[in-house]
């Protein structure tokens, strides 16, 4: 199965760089909605929701028809950066300001290969298909792919 959230990048045409402060303190105010919307929809958490709780949230939010519902943007951000932070956490990919063909994002890269995940582009894609959760199988297809990678023999 092909995961069109997770790329192999080439070297030449992509540029990589730490995030700054004000990136880092961003990074962290959306985890902390991630964690509030959690408070919201699911219950109360200590830390940042994990995959079942971030697909909690997720289908409690897309059928969330009331006038206070919050603004996609924001849920997007919010549980897209808990995600990459669950791909940092459990399979060693780091947080990062990639620039490619696409433009730049924060996202998460981890080796070999600089494999590239954009955990807020990815839950962006997942709008329009309604209130399915998806969070643990995006996690399971970046993990299998991973493995994967680190099984293929070096390119020479």
């Amino acid at each position: 199965m092909s995961c069109p959230s997770i790329r192999k990048a080439e070297r030449q045409s992509m540029k990589v760089q730490d995030l700054n402060g004000s990136e880092v303190t961003w990074l962290g105010q959306m985890q902390e909605a991630g964690r509030l919307l959690h408070q919201v929809y699911v219950g109360q958490v200590d830390g940042l929701p994990d995959l079942p709780g971030l697909d909690q949230v997720w289908v409690k939010w897309q059928s969330d028809r009331t006038n206070e519902r919050p603004e996609a943007n924001s849920v997007v951000n919010a549980l897209g950066l808990c995600f990459g932070q669950q791909l940092v956490d459990r399979l060693g990919f780091r947080w990062a300001v990639i620039a490619d063909e696409y433009g730049t994002e924060l996202g998460c890269i981890a080796q070999p290969g600089d494999i590239t995940v954009f955990p807020a582009n990815a839950t962006a894609k997942r709008i329009e298909k309604g209130a399915h959760p998806f969070f643990a199988e995006l996690f399971s297809q970046v993990e299998a792919r991973v493995r994967a990678l680190h099984r293929q023999p070096p390119r020479q």
